[in-house]
């Protein structure tokens, strides 16, 4: 049994095993009194999450020089989601049907990869910042009581800070350090080094992760709320971070089953129910599902980045 095969019968058995254990009755009953309107604009959310995903992709491979239209490179992104949604491999399924892309386009390999590679890391480095930012304001703030979640304020923003700097300080660390790394690293290195106004770049990522991330987090919230989850959408920024984070790991099937766990215990935190919490998770999934079926309908069409 090969390790597709594996991981898709982890990534469903763990998401039967979370059912089981909230009680598919209880999901069930969520389920039926969602409100059409909230699913609908979580939907919306989720395409426009998409749509700013490829344009900032695009800002990367093209400083990169990595010359391709937005329109392919929209269409490249949407097929990637498709992968997601239906390969095992959390994201690394869709990111590299995106780098293949550019290039049987006959745009050099290297940069291709880094483009998709940094791009990847620019979603997680700004969802982590802005989770970890929401939280340090909320502790400090007193929204939140003390030791309701597993970290101080100070620590919070310690991170935070840490997360948001890190680019620009791996950015010098590096130059200096790359040659000694090994080969296939180093050579990575060099190609991102090797572009101009690097502080330029910095900041458009940090600009389009941002509006990335406040679009899905929308998307999560609008599945929260259809199912009558009352939390504010500040609270939904905190959990946010470890839920996607899980979603993303290489070990499931678009993300089913990490996600609906990470959200049972985040979410839980702050005292939400364990089946709307759920409820909340497989909905923000059927989203990205949906969005894989439209990536499909692409696929009548080739792309040619």
């Amino acid at each position: 049994m090969n390790k597709r095969v594996l991981r898709l019968l982890g990534s469903l058995g763990l998401v039967a095993l979370v059912l089981w254990l909230v009680g598919p009755t209880k999901v069930g009953a969520a389920f039926a009194g969602a409100e059409p309107a909230w699913l609908l604009a979580g939907f919306a959310c989720a395409i426009c999450a998409s749509l700013c995903a490829a344009l900032r992709w695009h800002s990367l491979a093209a400083w990169l020089g990595v010359a391709a239209p937005r329109g392919a490179m929209i269409v490249a992104q949407w097929r990637g989601i498709t992968a997601n949604a239906l390969m095992p491999g959390g994201t690394l399924s869709g990111d590299a049907l995106r780098a293949m892309h550019l290039a049987q386009a006959g745009h050099e390999l290297i940069p291709s990869t880094a483009s998709v590679v940094l791009d990847r890391l620019s979603g997680l480095w700004v969802l982590a910042t802005m989770s970890l930012s929401a939280t340090a304001l909320a502790l400090s703030l007193g929204l939140l009581p003390a030791g309701r979640l597993p970290v101080s304020a100070l620590a919070a923003t310690l991170l935070a800070v840490a997360l948001l700097l890190a680019p620009l300080l791996l950015w010098q660390l590096s130059a200096g350090t790359r040659h000694r790394l090994p080969a296939r690293l180093a050579s990575l290195l060099d190609t991102v080094h090797d572009h101009p106004r690097p502080f330029r770049e910095y900041l458009a990522q940090l600009a389009w992760s941002s509006a990335v991330q406040v679009a899905c987090i929308l998307a999560f919230s609008c599945g929260g709320w259809a199912v009558g989850l009352t939390l504010p959408y500040w609270q939904f920024l905190i959990v946010a971070g470890p839920i996607f984070i899980f979603a993303a790991l290489p070990v499931s099937v678009g993300g089913w089953g990490t996600r609906e766990a990470a959200a049972a215990v985040t979410l839980g935190l702050l005292g939400v129910p364990t089946e709307l919490a759920v409820a909340t998770a497989v909905l923000y999934g059927l989203f990205a599902t949906l969005q894989g079926i439209l990536g499909a309908a692409t696929l009548l069409k080739p792309a040619n980045p």
